[in-house]
């Protein structure tokens, strides 16, 4: 026997042996491993595999419409003061262009920018994504895309087939769809729509102001959810909706959008002509209290609602800045000294220049002015300061209060709107003559001009306090689900009788000296003018140096189709309502009488 080669078969056999064991070991484990990951793991494994494949997916909703009427008397016919529209994000991925002068000549001319830097963009081939605009219209879009489909055409003329390009982005330009709001009048009406901005965290889009805000939930609609399955390559194989998308309802406005354009672009010219700080306009429809035209002006454009010199100019002053209004009040509180009886128009008493009061308070007229003999009807026609306190001395300080407060003043009218404001008239509850004196001729006590405005309506409204409402109706998936309807919120402030007595007085106003410039010829117009003088937030004492000057009315006198307020702060041109603000009531007036069709009666 050779002992070599049988110790060399027995090391070898050895060696195979504790392979083979080492390889059965291994078997073991990988089939354990099978077993334990396969069977005991099985639905973990299974779920995790669902989760790599599952989606969620959030679905936006379309945010809706904010619209105006175009024929006062149905809302058949809409137009879009704020909506949805497609822009696109237009930028350059420069590695990918072959031919920059070609793609410099067809969208710089387009989009209306520097060819130069165009084509400075287009040689940066170490970049990716330079941005050309922003806000970029389909139309424009498509201009563009048409002349890169002639590009595409010539530079795929001499390629081989494998080189070949197919789509428009491979000649490096790059188009990104964004859905903005938008708002087709810009400035004109704008502090009444507001606009839509971020939240605070600068993440989401949010209602900011004016209708916008108010109606931010409503308009936003609900997000819905998406949940399906995808391949290894992120392609949707199945989807479900889990949770259905709400769009955001459409909000109809009471706005005539033809009076509110016309309107507020005369408020412009009037503002800019009689350099005034600004101007405030409303119109609402007499016997309903629906709101036909508000606006403010200087404005902004809401589409840029962030290029403006101060954030200020977001406020809507029709509904957020109580002043000290004036004169305009004597109409009111005329009304409610004939209303208990104290006086009538032909009452008679002899002005002397100044009433006084205890305590040593002396009120004059204005300009120091003295007019001897004078009846109720000259009171309010030359706005005569001791005469509307000779015309209420007799109505109790208490009465006068509850009176003020059945006009509406001192708390909110209710408007759906954001940021209104309620006026003050606590010092009529104070001790003292004075007080109800001075609240009788629009000194020492605020109201906003839509509170301002709707005491007036009572007045052309046969004594009853409406509610403004500037919301017509609302819809949801184009379903009218609400509609606003006209609503008393304070019946009989004063008689009828009363109301027909105050509305001839105010007639007689109109057809007085100093508001000539509101007469429309073929109509009786009633109105009261106010020139208030500003107080001073740090001495408290009135600033001979600044006015607001307004002009409150409505016509016809019998049958009023409209009541407007308009309001100039600060105009340097005249020193009188007369000068600025009647004129421009005066102008809208004659407009609107037209455009209503009503007949003349005159």
């Amino acid at each position: 026997m050779n002992l070599g080669r049988w110790h060399h078969n027995q090391t070898t056999n050895t060696r195979i042996n504790t392979l083979q064991r080492v390889i059965f070991f291994f078997v073991l484990i990988i089939i354990g491993r099978l077993f334990y990951l396969q069977i005991i793991q099985n639905k973990q494994y299974v779920k995790l595999g669902a989760e790599q494949r599952a989606i969620e997916q959030e679905v936006k909703p379309e945010r809706g419409r904010i619209l105006a009427l175009t024929d006062a008397s149905t809302s058949d016919q809409l137009y879009p003061l704020a909506v949805n529209r497609v822009y696109y994000e237009v930028a350059l991925d420069p590695a990918k262009i072959t031919r920059p002068q070609n793609i410099t000549d067809i969208v710089a001319p387009i989009l209306g920018i520097d060819a130069q830097l165009v084509l400075d963009k287009s040689n940066q081939t170490d970049k990716r994504y330079e941005v050309l605009a922003k806000a970029v219209t389909e139309e424009k879009v498509a201009a563009i895309k048409n002349k890169l489909e002639i590009l595409l055409a010539d530079v795929n003329k001499n390629r081989a087939k494998k080189d070949v390009l197919t789509r428009l982005e491979d000649l490096g330009v790059i188009f990104t769809k964004n859905v903005l709001r938008y708002y087709p009048d810009k400035e004109v009406g704008a502090h009444v729509l507001g606009f839509l901005g971020y939240d605070e965290q600068g993440l989401n889009r949010v209602g900011k102001y004016g209708l916008e805000g108010y109606f931010d939930k409503d308009l936003s609609g609900q997000i819905g959810m998406i949940i399906g399955e995808k391949d290894v390559s992120g392609i949707l194989l199945t989807a479900g909706q889990a949770e259905d998308v709400v769009n955001g309802a459409d909000v109809v406005l009471t706005i005539d959008h033809t009076v509110q354009y016309k309107a507020c672009k005369m408020l412009e010219k009037a503002v800019l002509k009689n350099m005034a700080d600004n101007g405030t306009l409303i119109i609402m429809e007499s016997n309903t209290g629906a709101i036909r035209a508000m606006c403010n002006y200087p404005s902004f454009d809401p589409n840029e609602y962030n290029k403006v010199d101060s954030i200020d100019v977001y406020n809507n002053i029709a509904v957020y800045q109580a002043y000290e209004p004036g004169s305009v009040m004597k109409a009111v509180a005329m009304a409610i000294a004939v209303d208990q009886g104290k006086v009538s128009p032909n009452t008679a008493y002899e002005d002397k220049g100044e009433v006084k009061f205890a305590g040593g308070q002396v009120i004059r007229n204005a300009g120091d002015k003295i007019y001897g003999w004078s009846d109720m009807k000259k009171v309010l026609t030359y706005s005569i300061n001791t005469g509307i306190i000779f015309a209420t001395q007799d109505v109790p300080n208490k009465v006068f209060a509850e009176y003020m407060e059945n006009f509406g003043f001192g708390k909110l009218t209710g408007l759906s709107i954001s940021q209104e404001m309620g006026g003050d008239i606590s010092s009529l509850s104070k001790r003292g003559d004075i007080f109800k004196a001075t609240a009788s001729y629009g000194q020492g006590i605020t109201a906003t001009p839509l509170q301002m405005l709707n005491a007036i309506n009572v007045i052309a409204n046969r004594g009853n306090l409406m509610q403004p409402y500037i919301i017509n109706e609302i819809r949801y998936n184009d379903k009218v689900l609400q509609k606003t309807e006209p609503k008393i919120l304070h019946r009989g402030v004063i008689s009828a009788n009363t109301a027909s007595q105050v509305s001839a007085m105010m007639v007689n106003v109109v057809d007085g000296e100093h508001a000539v410039a509101a007469r429309v010829p073929g109509y009786y117009v009633a109105g009261k003018s106010g020139t208030a003088q500003v107080a001073n937030s740090q001495t408290g004492k009135y600033d001979n140096s600044r006015t607001i000057h307004s002009f409150i009315g409505f016509a016809p006198q019998d049958n009023p189709k409209f009541t407007m307020l308009v309001k100039l702060d600060n105009p340097k041109t005249a020193q009188y309502s007369e000068g600025t603000a009647i004129p421009l009531f005066g102008e809208i007036a004659k407009f609107l009488l037209e455009y209503y069709q009503v007949p003349p009666s005159r």
